[in-house]
């Protein structure tokens, strides 16, 4: 009802590449075939697979023509998030490579560091004071060789693929764990992280790797709703734990963009996502709520 009446040109993006299309339909008796960008009463882009035959009376003159659109936005979005999967994948093969190689001469330079500060010790006309500068000096090194191969090996230990196992793990720990490895992004954005834990340990029989997933996605969400705070107003998040008769209760909060309306529906679809391009997938709400439900879980929203 709306569009009756309407000229088809009004509705279409590219209305040259429309007259193009049209045109050729005149010169083929059967009908030709073209995907284009149609604009969607709401402002978006709607992709159409359009087919369009001239119509021609007994005398072979044209009387008018026919076409049929069917909407194929899903599967263009489809196609070019898949794309991004892939290329998503291959950064993970790629990084977990890296990883690899940094832990060789992570190696060397811990074993060298010991040698050092062997040789310290047994150095011969140090002052005390050189001898305690260089010390600590060589305990830093030490230090941070420990915490950078913690870090690759967290990477390499997510990014494995292994058989879903339960065990018995504390909660909170494990939470702990899926801050670390993205402290870095929580540094540079300057996002404050506040954990407001109940008092014991949070003992549950699950997945390690399937809960970790679950953490890292949805503090990976709280940091791009935040990350553009500033100053005084800077991104926060708080994530608190209790017990709810038999059931354990984890709430992820945040002070970013929050979530509009005409989204509340569709967080969990599939390929969904409010991100822009290259930012987000719309996968990772969708299998960590599926994931969750595997477990005996599940995950809402305000």
């Amino acid at each position: 009802e709306e569009v009756g009446g309407m000229n088809i040109m009004d509705l279409v993006v590219d209305p040259e590449a429309l007259e193009r299309f049209m045109s050729s339909s005149k010169k083929d008796i059967n009908a030709v075939r073209s995907e284009l960008p149609f604009r969607h009463k709401d402002g978006r882009t709607v992709y159409c697979d359009v087919f369009l035959i001239d119509l021609a009376n007994v005398k072979g003159e044209s009387v008018g023509r026919m076409g049929i659109c069917r909407d194929i936005t899903m599967w263009k979005n489809l196609q070019e998030d898949l794309v991004q999967i892939d290329r998503l994948a291959e950064i993970g093969q790629i990084a977990s490579g890296i990883a690899h190689e940094i832990n060789n001469p992570l190696a060397i330079i811990n074993e060298i560091s010991g040698w050092s500060a062997l040789v310290v010790s047994d150095a011969k006309g140090l002052t005390s004071e050189d001898r305690t500068e260089l010390e600590k000096a060589i305990e830093r090194i030490q230090q941070q060789t420990r915490r950078c191969a913690g870090i690759t090996h967290q990477l390499l230990g997510f990014a494995r693929d292994t058989v879903p196992t339960r065990t018995s793990l504390d909660l909170h720990q494990l939470l702990r764990k899926a801050i670390n490895l993205l402290n870095p992004r929580l540094k540079s954005l300057r996002t404050k992280v506040v954990l407001n834990f109940a008092d014991e340990p949070l003992l549950v029989h699950s997945d390690s790797k399937m809960l970790e997933q679950i953490f890292i996605n949805l503090l990976t969400n709280a940091i791009h709703a935040t990350g553009a705070k500033t100053g005084a107003d800077q991104g926060r998040i708080e994530i608190g734990t209790s017990v709810e008769g038999e059931d354990v209760k984890i709430v992820f909060s945040d002070n970013g963009t929050g979530i509009s309306d005409k989204d509340k529906n569709r967080i969990f679809d599939l390929f969904y996502t409010t991100k822009s391009p290259g930012k987000g997938t719309g996968l990772g709400l969708p299998i960590s709520r599926n994931i969750a439900r595997k477990l005996g879980g599940d995950i809402d929203f305000q």
